[in-house]
């Protein structure tokens, strides 16, 4: 029997999926295996590839599989968007590779977290679609009838990042201080962040915030808990900050729309704010429905799913990519 390994490296932890090869539905009980973050960027190209290994290592001993028997490793990899990126992975891969003993027609392919999210989240009977993210950061994906591969966002926290988690808590920092001002109305997002960051008044913000390291992305974006909590009490000003993000995760759904697609496509959405945030998500399919920018699906399969079928050589999509 053929495998085919499908890899999803985050930057906290990486998944592993061994599958046979041909397959094209997800199987109810995967082989997985899991370990920790593989993002490039943060651990550098080397050590990334090797924890990549190691794991494709751990998986094969584990489930039983012969390196002759694995006819493609598809890698998603955080941080892989950038054609410089893929190829200095993907020469360090394959020089590894020719110390393996997997066989010379083992087909590789190696791109983003986001393109396999996409393939994983597609439904099998849909070969084209959108993938909007709403995370700690935002972006979106999408594959067009004609196999041409479009984004938009990702630009991280600094240049971009719209709609996000780090968005939404950057507005809702704002609204804070507004309302201690008075120059907007008072919100529940006061109570709900004092009491995240065990601050007394609003005032201390200022000391908290600029003080050391200690606001890091990640920090900060955390704040979108609140908003989302505020909105399931009805909160105006959390609910109009989420509507407001829906509204820019929807920019980035249009953009890409009207680069390769006459058609209304399956729209699949993913990330912490759209699994937690009912208003958001809500919000962000009514509209897009009404707009008739696309259908929303629920998502198929996981992103190592996706890079599992990438890795199928009988299933290679040409995806030239265009942003």
């Amino acid at each position: 029997m053929e495998y085919v390994i499908g890899i999803d490296g985050g930057g906290t932890k990486t998944a592993c999926l061994f599958m046979e090869a041909g397959k094209t539905t997800s199987s109810p009980d995967p082989m997985v295996v899991v370990g920790p973050g593989t993002n490039p960027h943060i651990i550098g190209f080397e050590k990334a590839w090797g924890r990549i290994q190691s794991l494709i290592s751990e998986g094969m001993e584990q489930f039983s599989i012969d390196p002759q028997e694995v006819a493609g490793v598809g890698v998603g990899l955080a941080g892989v968007g950038r054609a410089e990126d893929k190829q200095q992975m993907k020469a360090i891969a394959q020089k590894k590779f020719s110390n393996q003993i997997f066989s010379e027609n083992c087909h590789l392919f190696i791109g983003s977290d986001s393109h396999a999210a996409l393939r994983g989240a597609l439904p099998p009977h849909e070969e084209s679609g959108i993938l909007v993210i709403s995370g700690t950061g935002s972006s979106a994906i999408g594959i067009a009838p004609d196999h041409r591969l479009h984004r938009c966002g990702g630009w991280g926290h600094i240049l971009g990042d719209e709609g996000s988690g780090y968005y939404i808590s950057l507005k809702a920092l704002s609204e804070v201080t507004k309302a201690a001002d008075g120059r907007r109305g008072e919100t529940i997002l006061t109570e709900l962040l004092l009491e995240k960051w065990q601050l007394d008044k609003p005032e201390q913000l200022i000391r908290f915030i600029h003080e050391g390291t200690r606001m890091e992305k990640q920090t900060i974006a955390g704040v979108a808990e609140c908003v989302i909590a505020a909105s399931e009490t009805g909160d105006s000003t959390a609910t109009r900050i989420l509507h407001t993000a829906a509204e820019e995760l929807l920019l980035h759904l249009y953009s890409i729309r009207r680069k390769g697609f006459n058609t209304i496509p399956a729209v699949v959405t993913a990330g912490s704010i759209f699994t937690h945030s009912h208003v958001l998500k809500k919000y962000f399919v009514r509209q897009m429905e009404e707009r008739g920018w696309g259908r929303h699906v629920e998502a198929y399969g996981p992103p190592e799913f996706g890079a599992a079928l990438l890795a199928q050589p009988s299933l290679v999509i040409k995806e030239g990519e265009n942003r």
